[in-house]
């Protein structure tokens, strides 16, 4: 038994069959292999290629530069792209990264903020010490202003004039902000007043007034928000007159639904004025009570017993008892003296009640409704209905001032009947075109039906005459049906022909004839 080889093809069988094989057969291989190897290296590559993650997207050249040469000198791979504003790096080694580039003081840009007072410099002037603090105070704002989602990068530049020893010669601060927004974003009216407050609070005598923003456009956001007294009364005003007319509308729309409810659409209109008091004030009240509070109740007792003689020329405190020669009342001689003093003091019983009232308090309603008569009269009694009815729907209260009209007025219809007119024409004109619509689809149809009537009779009708003037006469005598081929009259040769013919172009109508013949025999 012979030893079992290795392989199943030798390398004899594969050079043989290679020789065997067509030039072009040997070129369609030879690329065939190539382009297995070739997506093998490339699957390979990119199966054992780590995963590459974002660092930071967005950058500046400068920063861009800045960070790839950390990564250089740390010996981190990297890559760019987005034109070299995006930077690649290990996903597992992100966030150890920007830890470490930012604990570096890589990511700062570069400018610094008040990182450059870490180190004292001896010999700096006082010019110096103010330009840092410039620059320092500019780039912690930048950070700032960047944190918004909105905005991708910003600069800052701030004007801060020399102090003065004479006010009357002091210049206020001044700053200009250059903001790049990212794409499709747009910043709010809101969001531009935060960032004029916020400079405005970091810099010391810088009114909102001299911020000025402006976008990479050149558009100038700053007077999206009005900084100026008069326009801020304006818009003030602008927003109490909105808030006037929405409360208005509210009520307006629950009186016009209960009245179409009841009158039917556009039978009666409803129309509200409110008086709302936007200022806000504080009212403080202080009550005393006619009876005081005891707080505190003091008792003083005073006294004296004892005779003359231990108390020679002594009396009463003042000056009779005390002038030489004056002799005491005889009440005193005997040793015995008491006085009593009480004293109540009263703390007063007072309330203090403050209310405050906010702004956009209601003080007075009115309200108007008019309903269509019909050329007829309302009566009083209806008339106090819908005033019921509307009053209880605004909430009607006679002690602060409300009135309600109701009064009773003919309609002027003449346009809403022109209207409806032109609707029921244009309507009746559309059901006169779906009805000839109708009226030709229902034509065409009897039509085709008509026709393919026709078709099928005349269809049946030639069927039944070629099965008449196909089928095979018999010979009359037998000599005939005794004759040899050659001596077949021509009539006979002609018919079999239509027959084979017949059979070719129809099969069907050929084997019905047949299955007749069949039948009749």
């Amino acid at each position: 038994m012979s030893e079992q080889r290795r392989f199943p093809f030798s390398l004899d069988e594969i050079r043989g069959k290679w020789q065997q094989l067509s030039r072009a057969k040997k070129i369609s291989a030879v690329v065939l292999i190539t382009a297995i190897i070739i997506t093998l290296i490339f699957s390979g590559q990119a199966l054992l290629r780590p995963r590459m993650s974002p660092l930071f997207t967005g950058l500046e050249p400068a920063d861009a530069g800045r960070i790839t040469a950390k990564l250089k000198e740390l010996g981190v791979p990297y890559e760019l792209t987005q034109e070299g504003k995006t930077i690649l790096v290990q996903d597992d080694k992100v966030y150890d990264l920007r830890i470490q580039l930012a604990s570096d003081g890589t990511l700062l840009g570069s400018s610094a903020g008040f990182e450059l007072f870490d180190q004292t410099k001896l010999g700096s002037t006082d010019f110096e010490r103010r330009l840092n603090y410039q620059r320092a105070l500019q780039e912690e704002l930048r950070r700032t202003i960047v944190q918004l989602e909105e905005v991708e990068q910003a600069r800052v530049h701030l004007t801060l004039p020399e102090p003065s020893v004479f006010i009357a010669e002091t210049t206020p601060a001044s700053a200009s902000i250059v903001l790049k927004l990212n794409p499709f974003s747009r910043l709010e009216p809101k969001q531009i007043q935060g960032i004029i407050h916020l400079v405005a609070g970091s810099v010391e005598n810088l009114s909102p007034e001299n911020i000025t923003i402006v976008d990479t456009y050149g558009n100038l956001l700053s007077d999206l928000y009005p900084l100026d007294e008069s326009s801020q009364i304006a818009e003030a005003t602008l927003k109490q007159l909105e808030v006037k007319r929405t409360f208005e509308r509210e009520l307006e729309q629950r009186v016009q639904r209960l009245l179409d409810r009841v009158f039917g659409p556009g039978q009666a209109i409803a129309m509200l004025t409110a008086e709302l008091d936007f200022n806000s004030r504080e009212s403080t009240v202080i009550t005393y009570a006619e009876g005081g509070v005891p707080r505190s109740h003091t008792i003083t007792r005073e006294t004296w017993i004892g005779g003359e003689e231990n108390i020679p020329n002594m009396g009463e405190a003042g000056t009779d008892s005390n002038i030489p020669g004056y002799v005491l009342p005889e009440e005193t001689e005997g040793g015995f003296y008491e006085r009593t003093d009480e004293i109540t003091n009263y703390e007063i019983n007072e309330t203090n009640e403050t209310e405050i009232f906010a702004p956009g308090r209601l003080l007075r309603l009115h309200t108007a409704v008019v309903v269509n008569t019909k050329n007829g009269e309302i009566s009083p009694f209806q008339v106090e209905q819908i005033r019921n009815t509307v009053a209880a729907a605004v909430g009607y209260q006679e002690e602060r001032g409300d009135s309600i009209d109701v009064q009773g007025m003919n309609f002027d219809t003449t346009q809403m009947d022109q209207i409806q007119k032109v609707l029921d024409e244009a309507e009746q004109q559309e059901q006169l075109q779906q009805y000839i619509r109708y009226g030709i689809l229902g034509l065409v149809g009897l039509l085709s039906l008509i026709f393919l009537v026709r078709f099928l009779a005349k269809r049946r009708e030639r069927a039944v005459d070629l099965q008449e003037g196909m089928v095979p006469v018999l010979p009359d005598s037998a000599e005939d049906a005794l004759l040899p081929e050659s001596e077949t009259p021509i009539e006979e040769s002609s018919l079999n022909q239509q027959v084979r013919q017949l059979a070719e172009r129809d099969p069907e109508t050929a084997a019905f004839l047949i299955r007749t013949w069949l039948s009749e025999e």
